[in-house]
């Protein structure tokens, strides 16, 4: 891990120091990485930056590209001011709270590509003043099991008729797709920026989009694309559709 923290550094350092980024290169920030989102998105061509690793974000997010918010922890419910569900959350990573926040702000003023997967999903309808729900057993019940000592496999169903908003997330044709699910809180009361693209059958939004009127891309999804594996239609279809934003 030290090795790989020097490694980043000298590449940022090279980067802002020298600009030797090339044409063909992108960069990606990821909110906070891991093997599985460097593995979906490394291409052999685009250099991949872990934000929660670097002191100076402000230095890094003038490179980007794209951006993508990643899983993890329970999003602290005051940034949505709803303190009745602090009881309900794990444990709080107030530093990444404020990170994403800004890593979000960035992309929306600036109309960088951004992705959110789980928390990250999450974090962008609460940024867009949505709402989430503190825990879905106690507030939804228990209808589709989203979390059971780890992850489990749902099925979910597009809901929207929009062709174009859909083919960002899901390939063509098909309505129901079986997916992993890790989470126990979700979308509440929906930004009225985001499109519901996806739900599972206990009603709750398993894929969002943005209006493209209000920003050129942010697509969203409440499950694990990187886990999917490389062969899945929808591992595929929102990599391709991120390269595809980052590239125009």
């Amino acid at each position: 891990m030290k090795l790989f923290r020097l490694f980043l550094v000298c590449i940022i350092y090279c980067l802002l120091s020298y600009g030797c980024k090339n044409n063909s290169e992108k960069i990606i920030i990821l909110s906070k990485a891991s093997k599985n989102y460097i593995n979906w998105l490394d291409d052999g061509k685009t250099i991949i930056l872990d934000a929660y690793t670097i002191n100076n974000n402000d230095s890094i997010l003038n490179l980007a590209d794209g951006i993508v918010l990643t899983g993890g922890e329970d999003i602290n419910p005051l940034q949505y001011n709803d303190s009745s569900n602090l009881v309900l959350c794990g444990p709080i990573d107030y530093y990444r709270d404020t990170l994403e926040r800004n890593l979000f702000d960035f992309a929306l003023k600036n109309k960088i590509p951004l992705v959110g997967i789980c928390r990250g999903m999450q974090m962008i309808n609460v940024a867009l003043d949505g709402t989430l729900y503190g825990d879905l057993p106690t507030d939804i019940g228990t209808t589709v099991i989203h979390r059971s000592n780890g992850e489990v496999m749902h099925e979910i169903c597009i809901t929207s008729n929009n062709t174009y908003y859909n083919n960002l997330i899901f390939p063509s044709n098909i309505d129901t797709f079986s997916v992993n699910s890790w989470h126990h809180q979700g979308l509440k009361n929906i930004s009225p920026y985001l499109k519901v693209i996806a739900n599972s059958y206990d009603g709750l939004p398993e894929a969002v989009a943005i209006d493209t009127s209000f920003h050129p891309f942010i697509i969203a999804v409440q499950f694990h694309p990187e886990r999917l594996g490389t062969n899945n239609p929808i591992h595929k279809q929102m990599r391709a559709s991120f390269f595809n934003a980052i590239a125009h």
